[in-house]
């Protein structure tokens, strides 16, 4: 993928849409998204085998919309993001089963991921090494998602507790929120003196 994603960027550079300058920022963004595709096709396919697929495509955009500013945990390759991200996604269909028999440790949960996600923000992606005033950025709008996202999915919660695909968007928040707290407890984000050494 990355190689591909570099020879678009190059493409995009001969052709005057991008600047030279861009040109690292282009081709990890294109990157992302080709990878994002075959994930989201080969999950799909793995969710179909498991006649799962609306359950987990709504997880999918649940996690997908809080996660595009919050960030997260990543993996060194891209054969390790393909598979922990089939793993995480199939696991939301054992895991809100067990939710399901607790709707009140799954609201409690929800709740006490989309606070923790609201005071973290988002963390700094070595990957991306936002600027300060890129990181506010994405640290608001990352907050605003967390509190449209989990308010919608707290209200369905409480009017539906006996609706299963509600679980499935509940574990979009919970899984973003121990994303996070992964993150930092392995200490993996970057930090403002290792951004200006580097």
């Amino acid at each position: 993928m990355e190689y591909l994603s570099l020879l678009l960027a190059d493409r995009m550079i001969k052709c005057q849409v991008i600047e030279e300058d861009d040109k690292k920022y282009y081709a990890y963004s294109i990157q992302l998204l080709l990878e994002k595709i075959t994930g989201i096709l080969l999950i799909s396919g793995f969710a179909l085998v498991f006649k799962s697929l609306v359950e987990v495509l709504i997880f999918l955009i649940t996690f997908s919309l809080i996660r595009v500013h919050s960030d997260g945990i990543h993996c060194k390759t891209s054969i390790g993001c393909f598979i922990s991200s089939v793993i995480v996604s199939l696991s939301t269909i054992p895991v809100s089963s067990v939710l399901m028999k607790s709707p009140v440790i799954c609201q409690g949960g929800v709740i006490l991921s989309m606070i923790f996600i609201f005071c973290i923000g988002t963390i700094r992606n070595p990957n991306l090494d936002p600027s300060e005033q890129e990181l506010s950025h994405l640290k608001k709008h990352s907050r605003i998602g967390v509190s449209i996202v989990g308010s919608i999915v707290i209200t369905l919660l409480f009017l539906f507790p006996l609706n299963h695909f509600v679980y499935y968007s509940a574990l979009g928040v919970l899984y973003n929120a121990l994303s996070l707290m992964i993150v930092k407890i392995k200490g993996e984000e970057v930090v403002n003196d290792e951004k200006e050494d580097v």
